[in-house]
């Protein structure tokens, strides 16, 4: 094995921990954190801010409430597809197609 194969075999492996047991460790961080009545406000403020925002809550009003595509006329469905070029060819400031 080279190097080069080691170090990526590392990178590998850290990055399969980091998203199976750094996840499940953060997400317990987290939850502790909002659950302790002695945890500083703030310390409780963005941990719970963290939960409820990888919970999806924080997402756009639109995109909560957004039909599946399967669930679109065909009007609606010449819509979206509208409003998507429309950000292709001119997002507004702090937004994209990719959000």
């Amino acid at each position: 094995m080279t190097q080069r194969q080691n170090v990526e075999a590392v990178q590998r492996e850290l990055l399969t921990r980091i998203r199976t047991e750094g996840v499940q460790a953060a997400y317990e961080a987290s939850l502790a954190v909002c659950r302790d009545p002695k945890a500083p406000a703030p310390a409780r403020a963005t941990a719970s801010a963290t939960l409820f925002r990888v919970a999806g809550y924080f997402d756009r009003q639109e995109r909560q409430h957004a039909k599946e595509p399967h669930e679109m006329t065909a009007e609606e469905l010449q819509a979206e597809i509208d409003r998507t070029h429309g950000l292709i060819s001119q997002p507004a400031a702090g937004e994209s197609v990719f959000d």
